[in-house]
């Protein structure tokens, strides 16, 4: 009796055989994985993903102005002739939220390209130059895990001409 038992649990375990399993598995998976993406509806793909949290902003229009324009300090080819531009913020009005407040007694780098300083022909485009006030929005967060403070500079958008 005892013999039989063990063909029939030798029989059943060669049906799970860790090499089928690994097999299966990566069947399923193969099979499963591009639905997920599928399972988004209309008004969740059309937004984009959602990175942060839904977040809110409260605006503040104002001016920066340029304080000091200054190359950078490498390699020519490494850095592109790119400049480290510094602006401080200039409010039109009062800041009520405390990182408003803060972001008025600190400097900025200007950033047009989102990660990297602007080049020398960013700067004579725009004619980037300290003293220089540009159009600006501080946008301070008011709900959310976003980024805490960003500036929007519609005159330095991509396609503009040089503001006057």
């Amino acid at each position: 009796m005892s013999q039989g038992q063990r063909e029939k649990r030798t029989s059943v375990w060669r049906w799970f055989s860790l090499k089928k399993i690994g097999i299966f598995t990566i069947i399923l998976i193969v099979a499963v994985l591009p639905g997920i993406g599928c399972s988004m509806t209309n008004s969740e793909t059309a937004r984009g993903p959602l990175v942060g949290g839904p977040c809110e902003y409260k605006s503040y229009p104002g001016q920066a102005e340029i304080v000091s324009v200054e190359p950078i300090q490498a390699p020519a080819a490494a850095a592109g002739e790119r400049c480290d531009v510094k602006f401080r913020f200039i409010p039109e009005g009062p800041v009520e939220e405390p990182l408003g407040k803060a972001a008025l007694q600190r400097t900025f780098s200007l950033l047009p390209y989102r990660e990297m300083p602007p080049d020398r022909a960013f700067i004579e485009k725009f004619d980037i130059r300290p003293g220089k006030r540009l159009g600006c929005t501080l946008k301070v967060i008011t709900r959310g895990t976003c980024t805490p403070i960003l500036f929007d500079f519609p005159s330095l958008a991509p396609g503009n001409a040089a503001p006057r």
